[in-house]
């Protein structure tokens, strides 16, 4: 899952500082997945599809005798395997929480691959301690078998230079614009942020723009009515942007004039914090793991109040010594938080699992 944007930034950061330790490290990836990521470690491939029941039948013959199996996702073995330990990160319990935005065989596989994670594992890694009431709830394993790490931010990639409009150029935004980063899932909420826009419109903010950068394969998802009406009266305005570079993301944060994250469901959620080390204002829902990350950095919402949303963005809009506030607290807080430090407490987990 390298290519992935949240599970991928983990574990490219945190690869880049678990390789350093004096342990023998076998990974598993995708034949075609080359990168310095991987230099030192003993790369074993695997080309079978993730979840997938070969996949199972690939780890059992696959995985070398060692003393500790890191999961970094859900997709563990179930079949016995030559393991002293097992560590597993399980970043959040979307597929539990929210089961009818899944087919049913979705459902099925996701619970039962979750449920055996837990249970199999002999230490589990999660985001936030948000993340570990889920797991309490929903797979009954007990608190003391789970570790919460937060995540980071790079700051050597995200920080607040100077803005780069040729960003609009390139994209063919002509105006100034907001900003919403991430998929475009039903439980990411943009149908919220696209029907504040609206409001904002009506009110007579048209010169301002949206732009939605992430994968937009869900727009299909995207079915009400009135969410359709309002993409049509505002289509010129509204940008959808997909497979962007990483230094184009950069360039977004750096350029938008607000960033705005209404997700109903967020194991952690990096982008505000991304948007934050850039020098960005964020306005974020008040919704699971949100508050416990983004703290007083942001302008927390009302993800169920679209007119809510609205409301915010204006403010932030029109008030320049907020904006300000926003901007100082959140590169702040981005400041506090180091992959390093994340990447050590994985190590000592590690160390301290191979040594019981």
């Amino acid at each position: 899952m390298l290519v992935h944007s949240g599970i991928g930034t983990y574990l490219k950061n945190i690869l880049k500082h678990l390789k350093k330790a004096p342990i023998h490290w076998y990974v598993f990836i995708h034949p075609h997945q080359k990168g310095a990521y991987f230099d030192g470690m003993e790369v074993i491939p695997i080309s079978t599809p993730i979840y997938s029941p070969i996949e199972q039948i690939d780890f059992a013959r696959k995985i070398p005798p060692c003393d500790l199996f890191w999961s970094p996702h859900f997709n563990v073995p179930i079949f016995p395997i030559s393991s002293k330990k097992r560590l597993t990160t399980i970043h959040d319990l979307f597929h539990l929480a929210y089961p009818k935005l899944l087919n049913r065989l979705e459902r099925f596989y996701a619970g039962f691959l979750i449920k055996q994670a837990a249970y199999r594992s002999d230490q589990v890694i999660t985001d936030s301690h948000f993340s570990k009431s889920e797991l309490c709830k929903y797979t009954n394993i007990v608190a003391d078998k789970i570790e919460v790490i937060p995540l980071a931010v790079d700051l050597d990639r995200f920080s607040p230079n100077k803005q780069n409009h040729q960003i609009r150029e390139k994209f063919k935004i002509k105006k100034k614009f907001l900003l919403y980063v991430g998929n475009l899932k039903v439980h990411k909420n943009i149908q919220a942020l696209l029907l504040a826009f609206d409001v904002l419109d009506k009110q007579g903010f048209s010169e301002v723009d949206l732009v939605c950068v992430g994968n937009s394969k869900d727009m299909k998802r995207l079915d009400d009515s009135y969410v359709k009406e309002t993409l049509q009266h505002l289509k010129h305005r509204i940008h959808f942007v997909e497979n962007v570079s990483d230094e184009e993301l950069v360039s977004f944060y750096r350029t938008a004039e607000l960033m705005i994250f209404p997700s109903l469901y967020e194991g952690f959620g990096l982008p505000p914090l991304e948007a934050m080390a850039c020098g960005c204002p964020t306005i974020c829902s008040y919704a699971a793991s949100l508050p416990e990350v983004c703290k007083t950095a942001t302008l927390y919402c009302n993800p169920y109040n679209y007119r809510h949303i609205a409301q915010l963005i204006e403010k932030v809009l029109v008030d320049a010594d907020l904006k300000q506030q926003l901007i100082d607290k959140g590169l702040e807080l981005a400041r506090t938080l180091s992959w390093e430090v994340s990447a050590q407490k994985h190590l000592e987990k590690i160390n301290q699992l191979i040594e019981i």
